[in-house]
């Protein structure tokens, strides 16, 4: 086989058909058949493997981005170089998950798209490679917005201290955007006060700015920037004296600007027995879930909602107790509301 996205040939030795945790072997997969097969050695998620003789590249998959953040350790300091090797393994196998390690804490920390989805990759460090860990409590994404911003904000970043000095005078507007854009910026300088290469370090300078906040240090998300003007010293402007200006500029328009933060939310759909639906409601509304749906089917509830991601850890377990055990539940990402 081709994997056409890097263009090596791939063997495949099995085909297997996976049910649960059964896997029957089959000689051939047609059209809308989902296998598993054994023998890539190089392939990654996404790739598409096809015949040679007829290179084909599909679409990969989009993964949404984390909005769950758990500290992950290994509990022998034996075992972290093979929890290190584990962890990029598995991030290779599943692009949703994220690992970093905290610049203050210096802790290695695992990122998904939510408590389960964080549990079983955890279960599954410890099960496929025989690593005992520890993990701390979750922790949501915070992101930060402007609400309302600042007009003709400006910025003068001028140094010297021997040799050639650093010379960028910017002037920016800070609004928030229109749609669900993270971030745009634009210029509107006339005259060619500011050079186009300048005005690119510009908006580098504020995309430095984005990551951390003023109000508590988290994604700054929303933000329109437009450079309204600016000025230049024929010896001592450069695209990093522009870049850090840009990035001065806007965390000063930040704190200057009204602020709010926002909490990502994840649409539940809850199926429970009818008689447990009061029970469930009444559950959902003190973990400031806002109900969006609700259809009885015969002697079943589904009730459709959308909750704040930090109120739904621990839910699973709450659900069981409520419904006997017959109450199940999904979720899936919903972007982000504002926090209260």
């Amino acid at each position: 086989m081709l994997d056409a996205t890097t263009g090596r040939t791939e063997r495949i030795a099995r085909i297997l058909r996976v049910q649960a945790d059964r896997a029957t072997e089959v000689d051939e997969a047609r059209a809308g058949d989902i296998v598993a097969v054994v023998g890539p050695k190089s392939a990654r998620a996404g790739a598409t493997l096809c015949a040679p003789d007829a290179p084909v590249v599909l679409e990969p998959p989009t993964t949404a981005d984390p909005v769950v953040s758990v500290a992950v350790e290994a509990r022998r300091s034996t075992d972290t170089g093979r929890l290190a090797t584990a962890l990029a393994r598995m991030t290779e196998e599943d692009p949703s998950l994220v690992v970093r390690s905290d610049p203050e804490t210096g802790q290695t920390v695992l990122s998904g798209l939510g408590e389960l989805h964080l549990e079983v990759a955890v279960e599954k460090l410890r099960r496929d490679r025989g690593l005992e860990v520890t993990v701390g409590r979750p922790q949501v994404a915070y992101r930060e917005t402007v609400t309302k911003g600042v007009t003709d904000l400006l910025h003068r970043h001028v140094k010297q201290d021997g040799g050639a000095g650093q010379f960028a005078h910017v002037v920016i507007t800070v609004e928030p955007t229109d749609g669900e854009e993270e971030f745009e910026f634009r210029s509107t300088v006339t005259g060619g006060r500011v050079p186009q290469e300048y005005v690119r370090a510009v908006e580098a300078g504020c995309r430095d700015a984005l990551v951390e906040g003023p109000l508590g240090g988290h994604p700054v998300t929303g933000v329109r920037v437009t450079l309204t003007d600016g000025a230049t010293h024929p010896k001592d402007s450069s695209e990093m004296a522009f870049r850090t200006a840009g990035r001065f500029a806007l965390r000063e328009a930040l704190r200057a600007s009204v602020m709010t933060l926002l909490e990502p939310v994840a649409e539940v759909t809850v199926t429970v027995p009818a008689e447990s639906v009061g029970s469930v409601l009444g559950d959902l509304a003190a973990r400031r879930g806002r109900v969006t749906d609700q259809t009885t089917r015969s002697t079943t509830a589904v009730v459709s909602a959308t909750v704040p991601l930090a109120e739904l850890f621990g839910y699973a377990s709450r659900l069981r107790g409520r419904t006997q055990g017959r109450g199940t539940f999904t979720t899936r990402p919903a972007g982000y509301a504002t926090a209260p």
